[in-house]
């Protein structure tokens, strides 16, 4: 019988599992995981593995919940003229560094010193009774603030709002209440370049409106971190 059996497997290209089950194909030395109708290709799931085609899925049996989530890497479905080879750098990198490659698709990490000329805009909405101060945003670490512009859409209707940026401790550190006028005309512009070396603070928004005041601004911060 296990002669039989030896036998068998050598002049049978198929093995099937379970009727209707997947069935596994020698191809010129490779292995092959069909569907029952034994053309599709069928996905292989191993342990918390799963590939197919198109998809690679790591942590495929997760719970979708607390720390257990499936992460997944895929082909894109259009755009591609040609096969892809990406070779991973030998090494983590270190903190901040970029992935890149030489054309050829061997990547290596750099570091992205070119981003640190590129001027950045925040922007910010400042609407009657949202609260204050506002938090704008926090600026990378030896950032320079150049400049900090208040764009008033719908004029304020108070008595006398004003309107102050900067950072907790020193509101005005960028822009005073005297430099802007929220109940001037819809689309004025007040600029102020203050060319602070803002480091890592968190920029906000003080808003002092009267009673009964309505209106709408927004508040634009340019910053940069110089190499």
């Amino acid at each position: 019988m296990g002669l039989f059996t030896d036998l068998w497997g050598t002049v049978k290209s198929t093995f099937q599992i379970e009727i209707g089950g997947v069935k596994l194909k020698n191809n010129a030395a490779n292995l092959e995981v069909k569907a029952a109708d034994g053309t599709t290709p069928a996905g292989i799931t191993a342990s918390k593995v799963s590939i197919t085609g198109e998809v690679l899925e790591i942590n495929s049996d997760a719970a979708g919940a607390a720390a257990d989530w499936l992460y997944t890497i895929q082909r894109p479905a259009a755009g591609m003229t040609a096969a892809v080879t990406l070779t991973l750098p030998p090494t983590d990198g270190s903190a901040s560094q970029v992935l890149q490659t030489d054309g050829n698709g061997v990547m290596t990490w750099e570091t992205a010193a070119v981003t640190s000329y590129n001027i950045k805009c925040d922007t910010t909405t400042i609407a009657f009774n949202g609260g204050s101060p506002i938090t704008m945003l926090t600026l990378p670490a030896n950032s320079i603030v150049h400049q900090v512009e208040v764009i008033v859409d719908t004029p304020y209707n108070g008595l006398a709002p004003t309107l102050s940026v900067g950072v907790a401790g020193t509101v005005s550190k960028f822009m005073g209440t005297t430099e802007n006028n929220l109940k001037g005309t819809a689309k004025d512009r007040y600029m102020t370049h203050p060319g602070e070396a803002a480091g890592a603070d968190v920029m906000i928004v003080t808003l002092v409106p009267s009673t009964a005041d309505t209106g709408s601004a927004r508040v634009l911060v340019y910053h940069s971190v110089p190499s």
